[in-house]
């Protein structure tokens, strides 16, 4: 892995005009940001590329402070005495005190710096300084990406999300984490009118519904003692249409020990998802489902 990552650097280094030494780059990894008072304040997780023999990539933490992106990107580079290289990042972690303002010029940052892609993750933690010196950027990449497909308990949020939300002044959702003994989510932080909401529990879901952003969600419904009717929600899609929202769903049914036919599911289903969606989008739901599995006729 290491060597595919510095052979990959060297491939992008040496076609430039101008050939920059290995060791005179500092390249980044994970970056966290926060606001305090007029200063920002950044932290750095920086690949060691002199551990030769190590199976892992290590990376030291590094914290700077300045007034604007650009200074503080400075403030690095001069204290490293080297090249700030970002073409791997891969995470940014940013946390309340980043505001409209100051996620705006963070939008513009990345928008003319060339050097960086647009599909590392965003996510919000106000524990920035543990995260970045005690865990790597794939531990919460993997965290978010396992929970997005298998789950549905999060959102992932890629930077070209939060840039095309802001720009269509539309609400952003991160993922929140919180370490303790390890790194876990903590539901979601909603970004709008320049203030940050917390969402937790089912909630995210009927927020993964009304984005589009369902991979998978597994329905549980207790009918009796010891009796369940569980459903595997395969695929599901909703139209955007002036007054109201069209919901259609994909369903497995995986277990029905309550012996409920197509029609008695889909009720229970629907006044489910109706009753939440129109709670969270003020908007009227109407459903259509694709039922298989089995169930009594």
């Amino acid at each position: 892995m290491k060597k595919l990552l510095i052979l990959i650097i060297i491939i992008f280094i040496t076609g430039c005009d101008s050939y920059i030494e290995l060791n005179d780059l500092a390249i980044i990894n994970t970056i966290g940001l926060e606001k305090e008072n007029n200063n920002y304040k950044l932290y750095a997780s920086v690949v060691d590329i002199t551990e030769k023999e190590s199976l892992d990539i290590p990376t030291t933490s590094y914290q700077v402070t300045g007034t604007s992106l650009n200074q503080i990107i400075d403030n690095l580079s001069m204290s490293l005495n080297k090249k700030i290289y970002m073409s791997h990042l891969n995470l940014l972690i940013i946390n309340d005190s980043i505001k409209t303002k100051e996620l705006e010029e963070i939008i513009n940052f990345f928008l003319n710096n060339n050097e960086t892609r647009e599909d590392f993750l965003v996510v919000n933690c106000n524990n920035i300084k543990d995260i970045i010196k005690k865990m790597k950027f794939q531990e919460i990449n993997d965290l978010i990406e396992n929970n997005s497909r298998n789950a549905s308990e999060t959102i992932k949020t890629t930077m070209y999300d939060v840039i095309k939300n802001f720009y269509d002044k539309k609400n952003i959702y991160l993922p929140s984490i919180i370490l303790d003994s390890s790194i876990s989510l903590d539901g979601i932080k909603e970004f709008k009118n320049n203030k940050y909401k917390e969402i937790k529990g089912e909630d995210i879901i009927y927020l993964n519904y009304f984005l589009n952003k369902i991979d998978t969600y597994k329905y549980s419904y207790t009918c009796d003692d010891n009796k369940y009717l569980y459903l595997n929600i395969l695929e599901s899609n909703t139209s955007f249409l002036t007054k109201e929202l069209l919901i259609t769903n994909e369903i497995k049914v995986i277990t029905n020990d309550c012996n409920y036919n197509k029609d008695k599911i889909e009720n229970i289903f629907n006044t489910n998802l109706k009753t939440n969606l129109e709670k969270l989008t003020n908007k009227k739901i109407t459903i259509k489902n694709t039922i298989r599995g089995t169930y009594e006729n």
